[in-house]
């Protein structure tokens, strides 16, 4: 569901439509992990600040993806820092007074930080408010260079009819940055609490496990779907021993084996529907990422049909 923001935003909608002026959240994660020697956590303990950004588009706000920051922000016992780009959008560029309403977009932005504290004081979460001015895909991966996790509405086909692809989508193609992408339809409960794994033996696949590593150790229970074609790894590459790797975190996992020639992006999204997961961890363009694109595949399927928050690394 969204909501238009009423602050700011009565100037001509030609203009508008052409300046597309998104607020990025960032989002530490304080995670303890205790010292080899005290044998479980206590006073002597080693903090991670996991650095998760949360993009939103201000124009509609999103209160799905609000609530699920913040719902996340409160499981983790966050700050939650928000901080919106003014884009200097290449086409808005050219539009007369363009400078005028890159002015006046600023002034907008640094106005909302009284909007973003009364949000942070009535989810009871400790959080701040940044502007960043710059061209958008380039701040968002300069700020993604310092983020362990991007988080963002999932676009479907019909919000981009010609490329399919959101602006997060676009960062995790070009800059292999794992993203967490939560649909419109999402209607759980705060928090991530039910993970589903799709594995299929890639470092794709394991790049979004390890990106998920924080959230599964909250998790109350964690489902791997198999999918990985063993005599395929044999042959062409070494193993990834997930498992084992898993016990080493001592989660709460279980497994369940897909067939690979059948594990495809419907059969996947219904096996984690009826888990009822809150979220599905799985690597991205795992072929080709334009081939894949073009011809179809688990990701594109996932991009544009998921009705469950995914985390997707490349």
């Amino acid at each position: 569901m969204k909501h238009r923001f009423a602050g700011g935003f009565a100037r001509n909608a030609a203009s508008r439509q052409t300046r597309a002026t998104p607020v990025v959240i960032w989002i530490k994660v304080a995670v303890a992990w205790a010292t080899h020697d005290s044998g479980a956590l206590d006073s002597s303990r080693q903090v991670y600040m996991l650095e998760l950004t949360v993009n939103i588009d201000i124009r509609e706000i999103d209160s799905t993806l609000i609530r699920f920051a913040f719902g996340l922000a409160r499981q983790y016992d966050a700050h939650l820092t928000g901080l919106q780009i003014v884009s200097l959008d290449t086409t808005s560029l050219v539009l007369p007074d363009a400078l005028i309403a890159l002015n006046e977009d600023e002034q907008d932005a640094h106005r909302r930080r009284d909007w973003w504290r009364e949000l942070c004081r009535g989810h009871g979460v400790d959080g701040s408010w940044e502007v960043v001015r710059g061209y958008y895909q380039s701040v968002i991966e300069r700020q993604a260079s310092l983020s362990d996790l991007m988080i963002g509405s999932l676009c479907t086909k019909d919000t981009f009819p010609l490329s399919g692809l959101g602006p997060l989508s676009r960062s995790l193609l070009s800059g292999g940055i794992p993203v967490l992408l939560v649909p419109e339809a999402w209607a759980s409960d705060p928090g991530v609490r039910k993970v589903t794994i799709a594995w299929n033996g890639s470092v794709e696949a394991a790049r979004a496990v390890k990106a998920a590593l924080p959230l599964l150790r909250k998790a109350e229970k964690v489902m791997v779907l198999d999918g990985e074609d063993v005599s395929e790894a044999g042959r062409h590459r070494a193993p990834l021993p997930l498992r084992k790797w898993l016990e080493r975190q001592d989660l709460p996992v279980q497994w369940q084996s897909i067939d690979p020639l059948r594990g495809n992006g419907r059969a996947i999204h219904e096996q984690a529907k009826s888990m009822e997961a809150d979220l599905l961890v799985m690597g991205a363009w795992g072929h080709s990422r334009m081939s894949e694109w073009i011809l179809g595949g688990i990701t594109r399927h996932m991009l544009q049909h998921s009705e469950i928050s995914l985390l997707l690394a490349h």
